[in-house]
């Protein structure tokens, strides 16, 4: 008896452990961006930060809780953080810390006026930024969110 219940704490504990293991982080280039961001099979909201930006950590929670109450309308959330590459383990204890469960890219593009209008022309390069996207309908703002604002520009592709 004392060997089963053993054997079923530690299958708990390694099943709990992989499910907090610290989550992997693609380092993509803008191509690799481009091609995200023409998928049409749903909304995509790809929201551009920086673990150093405090408005874009602040709005993080956001994002995520949006991405679980709108999951059945078929949007994801895409998080495109523009951390340098050398900073990647800081970014991955950041995703894991805060437990961020949307998927999380990090470009290496460090030329950003080489891209940043090809993602929008109305992009200045200010972070936090979103772009959403459902076909070739696309809406970009450079600003912070709250739910509520979120949720309305969500609900306008719908």
């Amino acid at each position: 008896m004392k060997l089963l219940i053993t054997f079923s704490i530690i299958i708990f504990l390694s099943v709990n452990y992989t499910s907090f293991a610290q989550k992997s982080i693609e380092v993509i280039k803008f191509q690799d961006l481009e091609k995200l961001m023409q998928k049409g099979d749903g909304i995509y909201v790809f929201n551009f930060w920086a673990s150093w930006c405090k408005p874009c950590v602040a709005e993080m929670p956001i994002f995520e809780t949006l991405a679980n109450d709108f999951r059945l309308n078929n949007v994801s959330v895409i998080f495109i953080s523009l951390d340098f590459k050398r900073d990647l383990d800081a970014v991955k204890r950041f995703v894991e810390e805060h437990q961020i469960a949307s998927q999380v890219f990090l470009i290496d593009e460090p030329d950003y006026n080489s891209w940043i209008d090809k993602v929008s022309p109305q992009w200045s390069g200010a972070i936090p930024a979103t772009l959403i996207i459902k076909g070739q309908q696309k809406e970009f703002y450079e600003q912070s969110f709250d739910y509520q604002m979120l949720s309305e520009k969500i609900r306008h592709f719908f």
